[in-house]
């Protein structure tokens, strides 16, 4: 007897559908289907009746139940319809088991269990019954975390929009592709994947741990990564879960506070020690004025006493730095349009520029309204500047591109300089730090706390050529 043509559509349907979900719960929605259809077809009148609805069943009766012959019983999805359909039609709700036949095929007999009527994916809403793959989807994709489903042979196979907003890949583009996708190229040669999935296959989950990760553009984001095992109905593991939350602006705000706090009790320290070497360096100085008087001192010792008269200046000028790094003034701060007063700014400062063979232009990309204390920012830029007329005594060019966003204001100070060796980029901002033979190393820390003090921060940007800062200033409300 050959299948009816609805039966093959079943088989058609039932192929489509396995690849995206698991075969258990889709024996069990065919089976569900063909419950329901038994009872209808029953009408209240019992198995018989059924039967009489669907005279195409190839069910030939045999031992208290139903032989399903070999060339039906190879379609897994007809044979969980008929089951769902004997269990719906035959009086009493008891479920329906398959045994092999001697035949070849398929013996079906109700057993004494009753029918489960609540078995089916373990995801509910109680006014809509089980949802669909395609509402797990969209139940996924409300999450702005990236969430994603990594096989046993560690590749990703979900990828929710959450996470094509955060790594500027499409789902089509992930999916597929082995998880080391999103690691940095360090973590890659670390193993850091296969130490992950050690630390969950230990305990079945990894917590809110911290770490890196590669947008499609090369830019690197600190995620906030929660992994869970996931396994099938028969405890089977089939892969793990993943989310991943951005906490790079958090984690960021977090270090600046953290720097913030310990650039002022080393400035409260420096402080100290200034005003302690001070009094008796200039006591030192005025004593060095005496002597040069009353010895009359040949061009020898002239030599000798201008060296040591440079020598007090310069540790005059370290002192005044740890003095104003130690204790800023206090920001009397006023609502400012930035772009007009970095106009000004740059006009007044032009001349000097031009006098030592520099260029400063200005690049505005938005009009922001800020807090700002003139005095306290303008000391941030001249430092600034001159650093840069320092590093390029001849040609320096400057830059300053003034943007926003709805919060706050950036002030990106660019120059053509030599830039600032890779070796030392994480130490730059780092009070006493000095690649000069006698420079104090507070002049970009003097800055960085200015900036705290104005509400802002300092940020040294990765550039191919010349050095790069960004200012952070808060915009007013």
């Amino acid at each position: 007897m050959s299948l009816p043509l609805w039966v093959s559509y079943l088989n058609s349907f039932e192929s489509a559908l396995c690849d995206i979900v698991p075969e258990e719960d889709l024996q069990d929605l065919v089976r569900r289907v063909g419950r329901s259809s038994g009872r209808t077809a029953a009408g209240g009148e019992g198995l018989g009746a059924a039967l009489a609805g669907f005279p195409e069943l190839p069910l030939r009766p045999a031992d208290d139940g139903f032989v399903l012959p070999a060339h039906q019983a190879a379609c897994p999805g007809f044979v969980a319809w008929v089951k769902g359909f004997l269990e719906g039609a035959a009086p009493g709700g008891r479920e329906v088991e398959a045994t092999a036949h001697y035949s070849g095929g398929l013996l079906l007999r109700w057993t004494d269990e009753p029918v489960r009527e609540d078995e089916g994916p373990g995801f509910h809403l109680a006014a809509t019954g089980p949802l669909t793959p395609y509402q797990l989807a969209q139940v996924a994709d409300l999450s702005a975390d990236a969430v994603l489903f990594i096989d046993q042979d560690h590749r990703i196979r979900a990828w929710n929009r959450g996470a094509q907003e955060m790594f500027g890949y499409t789902a089509a583009e992930a999916i597929g592709c082995s998880a080391e996708l999103l690691l940095t190229e360090d973590l890659r040669q670390s193993g850091e994947l296969d130490e992950l999935i050690r630390r969950t296959a230990r305990r079945g989950r990894l917590r809110n741990y911290i770490t890196r990760r590669r947008t499609r553009d090369g830019r690197e984001l600190t995620v906030s990564l929660t992994r869970s095992l996931v396994r099938d109905r028969q405890g089977r593991e089939v892969g793990a879960g993943a989310i991943l939350r951005d906490i790079t602006e958090s984690e960021k705000l977090k270090h600046e506070l953290d720097t913030a706090r310990n650039l002022a009790a080393l400035g409260e320290l420096s402080a100290q020690v200034a005003h302690e070497v001070r009094n008796p360096l200039a006591g030192i100085h005025g004593a060095l004025q005496i002597l040069r008087r009353r010895l009359r001192p040949g061009p020898d010792e002239e030599q000798v006493f201008d060296d040591v008269a440079a020598e007090i200046s310069r540790l005059d000028g370290l002192v005044t730095d740890l003095m104003r790094f130690g204790r800023p003034a206090s920001p009397h701060k006023d609502r400012t349009d930035l772009a007009e007063w970095l106009e000004n700014w740059i006009g007044q400062s032009s001349r000097e520029a031009d006098r030592r063979g520099a260029e400063i232009s200005l690049d505005l990309r938005a009009r922001p309204v800020v807090e700002l204390d003139p005095m306290i920012f303008e000391q941030v830029l001249r430092n600034l500047l001159e650093n840069s007329l320092e590093a390029r005594p001849a040609g320096c060019v400057v830059t300053l591109i003034v943007e926003a966003d709805e919060n706050r204001a950036y002030v990106e100070f660019r120059d053509n300089g030599p830039g600032i060796p890779a070796e030392v980029r994480e130490k730059v901002l780092q009070p006493f730090f000095t690649t000069k033979v006698r420079g104090s190393g507070l002049g970009l820390a003097i800055c960085q706390r200015h900036l705290h003090s104005l509400g802002g921060a300092l940020e040294l940007l990765e550039v191919p050529s010349g050095t790069a800062v960004r200012m952070r200033l808060p915009r007013s409300r």
